[in-house]
């Protein structure tokens, strides 16, 4: 009766532990899902992480064509006769076989 008593008290130990880290991990999640912008309402544990993690993907790839512009831009006034479109769809070899040749 005694071991069936402490292993009881064990598990609601361990119980409340599991307990208190998931409140934790929901307090977090809800934190960063009210952060980056992400509805929290009526979506599991789950479902929340999984918006967090495409909307930070978001995020990432917005920073990352903002700086991409910004690099184009100074590019761009600082040299002349650069041909924005022609960068923006892909690499750009010169017209020229010999001058494409002194690149390489």
């Amino acid at each position: 009766m005694v071991e069936a008593t402490s292993i009881a008290e064990a598990l609601q130990k361990s119980f409340d532990v599991e307990a208190s880290d998931r409140l934790a991990l929901e307090a977090v999640v809800t934190s960063a899902c009210e952060g980056l912008g992400v509805s929290t309402s009526g979506s599991s544990l789950r479902s929340r992480v999984e918006a967090l993690y495409f909307r930070a993907g978001e995020r990432m790839r917005e920073a990352l064509h903002a700086g991409v512009r910004k690099a184009l831009a100074v590019v761009s006034s600082h040299y002349a006769g650069v041909d924005l479109p022609a960068v923006c769809e892909g690499y750009v070899l010169p017209d020229d076989e010999t001058e494409a040749q002194e690149e390489v």
